[in-house]
């Protein structure tokens, strides 16, 4: 065997054994997840999806969204108490990944389905793979320019607009377009909130609003009109990608996304981060 063959070869082992390395070291950290949760000492974070799928009478029809949302907001106090204690997500009731449900916006139908929401409750915690996976991600996406900041739960997307179409365009989608309701979580009767929001489309523009209640969110729905917070950081329109921060956001207050019914993809993703700021 010549010298250059037994080189070559213990290269590729040396490769294989950091491969093998890397997916222990995964593995080991999954296993660790799995039997002891991270615990947040001041914190509580909320994890969880939505799907919705178009009727024919929508412009988008047969089109798909997929809402994938992370909150976290601070607890009570700082003392983990029974009340407060991570939350274990049982698979094994059907109820907790949502049904399917029939709604309509504008009298047009569509159908959505809730994936892991737990509507607020302490301290909840992902699938155990997700943290090591979404750190891996994360990492990646703050190397390519998509992320800024390496933090897992206050994510900051960079401030990108959409170029497909202009501002007042956007503005003229809005009466008969697509909208998503989230909750704030929070314990405080007023707190500050930065947030970020992405949509994987760059041919489609999203517009995101801080509203007072769900009321705003319903009232669009029927009349296409709706009051939100108007204060600087607490909207913005036409957006791809986009990092912000609503301050003195007050208890029933949630997140209004807008998407235009022109969406021609088979699925688009958006993902929200709402992070409250500590006190």
């Amino acid at each position: 065997m010549s010298q250059k063959s037994t080189f070559s070869k213990l290269k590729h082992m040396k490769i294989l054994l950091f491969i093998v390395g890397i997916a222990a070291i995964l593995a080991l950290l999954d296993v660790v997840e799995f039997y002891m949760p991270m615990e947040f000492e001041d914190m509580s974070v909320n994890r969880h999806s939505l799907y919705v799928h178009f009727d024919p009478v929508w412009d988008s029809y047969p089109s798909n969204i997929v809402f994938d949302v992370t909150s976290t907001w601070n607890k009570s106090n700082a003392v983990l108490d029974e009340s407060q204690r991570f939350i274990p997500f049982d698979e094994t009731i059907p109820d907790n990944y949502g049904t399917n449900e029939l709604d309509s916006m504008h009298d047009k139908s569509f159908v959505r389905l809730s994936h892991q929401n737990n509507q607020c409750q302490y301290n909840f915690q992902p699938h155990h793979y997700r943290s090591t996976v979404d750190v891996i991600r994360q990492n990646i996406e703050v190397a390519m320019g998509l992320q800024l900041t390496n933090d897992l739960y206050n994510i900051q997307f960079p401030n990108v607009k959409n170029t497909s179409y202009s501002d007042s365009q956007q503005e003229s989608k809005l009466p008969d377009a697509f909208a998503h309701f989230i909750p704030i979580c929070m314990i405080n009767d007023i707190s500050n909130f930065d947030y970020s929001i992405r949509i994987d489309d760059k041919t489609l523009g999203a517009n995101l609003y801080f509203v007072p209640s769900i009321s705003e969110y319903n009232s669009y729905k029927q009349t296409g009109t709706f009051f939100y917070y108007t204060d600087p950081g607490c909207f913005t329109k036409n957006l791809i990608s986009h990092s912000g921060t609503c301050s003195n956001v007050t208890q029933d207050s949630g997140i209004m996304i807008i998407l235009p019914d022109d969406i021609s993809r088979s699925l688009v993703k958006a993902t929200l981060n709402i992070y409250e700021q500590k006190n």
